[in-house]
């Protein structure tokens, strides 16, 4: 019987300026730029009802948790 590890994936959320918020999107709190293993792999944000949102290059669509925390290991584990 093999077991296959799988390989967590380094992800960093690097803040963005709040300048370049859109101060007519209510539901933004904090934006940003997303870094897996090193590279620049999407952006990610925070929003006014307690939910963050990563959006990834190569897919469509946002992943959306409930934590900043929530959403790290997701991606560390997804990416």
């Amino acid at each position: 019987m093999f077991l296959q590890m799988a390989r967590m994936h380094t992800v960093k959320l690097e803040h963005n300026d709040d300048e370049v918020l859109d101060p007519a999107d209510p539901q933004l709190v904090v934006r940003g730029s997303l870094f897996i293993d090193g590279h620049e792999a999407g952006c990610w944000e925070a929003r006014r009802d307690g939910t963050w949102a990563a959006h990834l290059r190569h897919r469509q669509g946002w992943i959306v948790e409930g934590s900043r925390g929530a959403l790290i290991e997701r991606l560390a584990r997804e990416s």
